[in-house]
């Protein structure tokens, strides 16, 4: 364990200020920011045993940030009533191929939403669909759940939950496309809806980043010289220096999400 501790602590803390400005992108809040850092951290140890040596650990973390951030939007929701959907379009084979299902390549499917716009424009979208399959996709491709864990908790079928995942996709897809058609993303060069959305995302982040500018001049925080303090003095560290570090070491601090 303390060797596990020690190579996680390696790589981790020189990822401190990517992960807090991908927070504060996703929250807007420095306070919730450091918290989801904490979380992200936290997560990250448990997890550690499954990251690739020698694979990119920045982006690994940045994925389990994304995660956390969205799962907390997911504990925000109720989950929904039993109710049956039809899933004929779906055979034996494809339902015993899905009780194998693991949440590895699940996850990656839903990275060009995710990547694409900005949180509050998905978080639109997610608010549109049903309960049913809301939580459905939070669970598995957010949170990332197999088939059977998600099957198992909400007390339907395999088939079903494949149903409503479906139809999800289907419907997030459709409802982000329209968002990037309506802000006139895709309009030249006969771009399709796929480079529609990843051009709505493209313009929604700078357009995220010049928003957080303005919240980081105005809260005086500013991750990129995250050793200086409100006044502008050289502290030598961090601000999620001590925070993070507990998280890194296995002793989370005491405060609590808020996103």
């Amino acid at each position: 364990m303390a060797q596990k501790r020690a190579r996680f602590e390696r790589l981790a803390m020189p990822a401190v200020n990517v992960l807090y400005r991908q927070a504060m992108r996703l929250t807007n809040n420095p306070e919730d920011a450091q918290d989801l850092v904490q979380d992200t951290y936290e997560r990250g140890f448990k997890a550690f045993d499954r990251f690739q040596e020698g694979s990119n650990f920045d982006a690994w973390m940045s994925t389990i940030e994304r995660n956390a951030y969205f799962n907390q939007y997911a504990k925000a929701k109720r989950r929904p009533r039993r109710a049956n959907d039809a899933s004929g379009e779906y055979n034996d084979w494809d339902i015993y191929d899905a009780s194998e299902h693991s949440s590895d390549g699940l996850q990656s499917a839903e990275q060009e939403y995710f990547d694409a716009f900005a949180p509050d424009e998905i978080m639109k979208a997610l608010a549109k669909l049903s309960p049913e399959r809301r939580q459905v996709f939070i669970d598995a491709a957010i949170d990332g759940k197999s088939y059977q864990e998600v099957a198992d908790e909400q007390g339907v079928k395999i088939g079903t939950i494949m149903s409503r995942l479906n139809r999800a996709r289907t419907q997030l897809k459709r409802e982000l496309a329209q968002y990037a058609r309506e802000h006139g993303y895709g309009r030249e060069s006969g771009r399709g809806t796929g480079d529609a959305v990843r051009g709505a995302g493209r313009d929604d982040a700078r357009s995220a980043k010049g928003r957080q500018s303005g919240v980081r001049a105005s809260r005086s925080v500013n991750p990129e010289h995250a050793d200086t303090d409100h006044n502008g003095r050289q502290t030598g560290q961090s601000p999620m220096a001590l925070r993070t570090g507990a998280a890194a070491s296995g002793a989370p601090a005491t405060g609590k999400g808020r996103i």
